[in-house]
């Protein structure tokens, strides 16, 4: 029997970064059938090595052809830490939104960007963004970044004052926004894509409202304090103080907040701690965990309030009191463990189930919150007469 010589170079792996090299010289993406033209070996072997890198996000596949995927770029040292988290929060918020377009992630690259994530409008005539597409300098979404650098001629003057970038061309309209962790430097982009037919002036302003928003979002959940892209971007207006009706409250408290906790100490004092929360569309969900002192106060005296808040425009903030109950494990929708886990992955990102201590259930317990008085309210200063009588 001839064993195989290992000594200069392992074939399965010279056919692995064979194909990655491949795909990286085609950002529009190859076929089959054109990788295995470049890639020795049998098509068999070729299907089962692309299913191995699929299953890995090393390539993404998209209407029969292949592209290089978002594991790759983790593995680049200058990429943020918290990439994994971005791309799961990106693709939680934009399922449970409706901007009704095609919308991107991307990150810079070689002075422009990288597609690393989409999610696709389901109207028939749409913009596509295929994953490791490659978008050059003068791209709407490389523009923010280059905005984030020296110079200062009109069009990045434009894009930091108002803190977004759009292009009109003959076909769409691109509309960028920045994701930044620390609030104020473009970590990411969010980039969408409107059909010229349907990008009216109006069309244009409403998604660049929703991208703003989503952008802010996404930088809240990486950290950001504040949402003021390149420090001084001409925020979105605030507008007079209005309540928000219940679609708007339910859409809110769908959204990625902090819950403030208030209840009362045993000396009558009150107690106010921030946690971590699931709305279900009719009650507030919590998880207590071994020993937390608020978890005692509530057993003494359930009446609680909760608020949650907004930090930059249009300043929506929710208020709800009501009372808090003990829910025992099997009268958890997924049981505590489940409840746990959701919490953690909603805040935390895609691959909280890989920790374990994240849904341990050891001394926890989940603790819903039924309000009995809620109301919401955007913008600042007192409400209209009309508003206040409806």
């Amino acid at each position: 029997m001839t064993l195989a010589d290992y000594s200069r170079h392992v074939p399965a792996s010279q056919r692995t970064l064979r194909v990655l090299e491949t795909l990286a010289a085609e950002p529009e993406g190859l076929s089959t059938a054109e990788l295995l033209e470049e890639v020795e070996g049998s098509r068999s072997g070729l299907y089962a090595l692309l299913n191995t890198l699929r299953a890995r996000d090393y390539i993404v596949s998209d209407e029969g052809r292949h592209r290089l995927g978002p594991a790759l770029w983790r593995l680049v040292p200058d990429r943020p830490r918290d990439m994994e988290t971005l791309i799961a929060a990106f693709n939680e918020e934009i399922s449970a939104g409706n901007l009704g377009e095609t919308v991107a992630l991307t990150w810079p690259h070689h002075g422009g960007t990288i597609v690393v994530a989409e999610i696709q409008s389901d109207r028939p005539v749409r913009v596509v963004y295929p994953v490791g597409t490659t978008r050059p300098p003068a791209a709407a979404d490389a523009s923010l970044f280059a905005a984030a650098g020296p110079g200062d001629h009109d069009e990045l003057g434009t894009i930091r004052r108002r803190g977004s970038a759009a292009l009109r061309g003959d076909d769409l309209a691109e509309i960028a926004t920045p994701v930044c962790r620390d609030g104020v430097q473009p970590t990411a982009a969010l980039l969408a894509g409107i059909p010229a037919q349907r990008a009216s002036k109006q069309a244009t302003a409403n998604l660049d409202r929703e991208m703003r928003r989503l952008a802010a979002r996404l930088s809240h959940r990486l950290g950001a304090a504040v949402y003021q892209p390149y420090g001084w971007a001409t925020p979105e207006p605030v507008g007079p103080s209005r309540e928000l009706d219940a679609t708007e409250l339910d859409d809110f408290l769908s959204g990625l907040w902090g819950a403030q906790l208030a209840c009362v100490r045993s000396d009558g004092t009150p107690h106010v701690v921030p946690l971590w929360y699931e709305w279900d569309g009719e009650a507030i969900w919590l998880a207590a965990s071994p020993g937390s002192s608020w978890r005692a106060y509530v057993a003494d005296n359930p009446e609680v309030s909760v608020t949650l808040d907004e930090p930059w425009p249009p300043l929506r903030r929710v208020f709800l009191s009501g009372s808090a109950t003990e829910v025992p494990d099997n009268e958890v929708p997924g049981g505590l463990a489940g409840l746990r886990l959701r919490l953690a992955t909603r805040y935390l990102g895609k691959g909280a189930e890989r920790h374990a201590e994240l849904s341990d259930v050891e001394g926890w317990m989940a603790v819903r919150i039924v309000p009995d008085r809620m109301h919401g309210r955007q913008g600042l200063g007192p409400l209209s007469v009309e508003a206040a009588a409806s």
